[in-house]
Formats: structure tokens, C-alpha cells, sequence
């Protein structure tokens, strides 16, 4: 049984691992893709960020979710008894189905429009914007402040639903500055290098 708890314990943090550096991957990926005035960057992004995605984002979900599943189970916790146990379990889920859903949709669009722009030779603000939806762009900054508030339940874990309530809270307010100043903070000086602000960039 010792055994078996440790071999637990290990996957979930193992799972934990590569979730968080996928997500952290992709994040940095994305950013990269905002700052890029150069069509290969921005498709070369677009192919990272999806590779990342399912190389280290998916499978690191799957490994925590069966493991947290069986160490709930093993340890007798109860799914709905204490705060830190349901934010784990229902942040995750949350994350699971919107990552699946709305990211994975996002992800692939954004590397479809960036292949058809190869076709043509030119990245511009309309291609950008073509590239990616606003609720694409909500998600994909929830990601990573979600994922602090699972590993917080998990490590500190909150005995209250206020506690818990203001974590969640603090991960959506710092998701909405970031989805507000990134991507623009991010394009701050593609005028100067595009000359004229059209940020676009022609490939021969």
C-alpha cells in the first residue's frame, strides 16, 4: 500500500510538471508570436505552441487527473467535504474541458491561418487578428493563473470557501490584465521595426 501511495504521489507530481511547463512553454511561445514581425517566427510559434500543447500540456493533465482521481480515493478525502480538495478537483476539470475545447480549437485555428499565410507572404495586423479570437485570447491568459490557484489548494491547502473564493478571484482579475496588456504590450514596437506600423513582413 506504501508503494502503491508513493507511486501515486510521484505521477501527480510528475503530472503537475509537465502541466505547468507546458503551459509555461506555451505561454512564452505565444508571446514570441506577438512580438514576431516576421512570417516564419510567427508560423514557427503557431507549430510550437501546438506541439507543446500536446506533448507536454495534454498528457501532463492526464497523468495529475488519474493520479489526484486515485489519491482522492486512496486517501478518502471526499470530493466535496473540504475547500482545498473541490478547488483541485473542479479547477482542474474546468481546465481539462476548456483546454480541450476552446485552447485546442484556438491553437489549431491559429496554425491553420498562419500555414495560409505562407501562401501569400505577408503577416499583418489583419492576418493577427485573423489568427486568433478574443475568447481564444481569454483562455489561453487563464491557463496559467488557474493552474496557480490548483497548485495553491494543493500545497497550502485553504480550509475555508473564502479562501478559496479570493484565490480564484485574484487568478481572474490577473487573467483579464493579461489578456488587457500583453498582446498589446507585445506589439508596442512593431511600428518602429515594420516601418509605418503596418507590421507586416514579406518572405521572398
Amino acid at each position: 500500500m506504501d508503494q502503491y501511495y508513493t507511486v501515486l504521489v510521484f505521477s501527480h507530481v510528475l503530472g503537475f510538471i509537465l502541466l505547468g511547463g507546458g503551459l509555461c512553454a506555451v505561454f512564452l511561445s505565444e508571446l514570441r508570436a506577438y512580438r514576431a514581425v516576421d512570417l516564419l517566427i510567427f508560423v514557427e510559434s503557431a507549430r510550437f505552441t501546438a506541439l507543446c500543447y500536446d506533448a507536454l500540456v495534454l498528457p501532463g493533465a492526464l497523468i495529475a487527473g488519474a493520479s489526484g482521481l486515485l489519491l482522492i480515493l486512496e486517501l478518502e478525502l471526499g470530493f466535496f467535504e473540504q475547500p482545498w480538495v473541490v478547488g483541485m478537483w473542479g479547477l482542474f476539470v474546468f481546465e481539462f474541458v476548456e483546454g480541450n475545447i476552446l485552447t485546442r480549437i484556438q491553437f489549431r485555428r491559429t496554425l491553420r491561418e498562419s500555414n495560409k499565410l505562407l501562401e501569400h507572404g505577408r503577416l499583418t495586423e489583419v492576418a493577427r487578428a485573423e489568427a486568433r479570437t478574443m475568447i481564444g485570447l481569454i483562455v489561453h491568459f487563464l491557463d496559467l493563473p488557474l493552474f496557480a490557484v490548483i497548485v495553491y489548494c494543493g500545497v497550502v491547502r485553504p480550509e475555508t470557501w473564502a479562501d478559496l473564493a479570493w484565490a480564484i478571484g485574484v487568478a481572474v482579475v490577473v487573467a483579464g490584465v493579461l489578456t488587457a496588456f500583453v498582446p498589446r504590450w507585445a506589439r508596442r514596437d512593431l511600428g518602429t521595426h515594420s516601418g509605418g506600423g503596418e507590421g507586416q513582413q514579406s518572405v521572398p
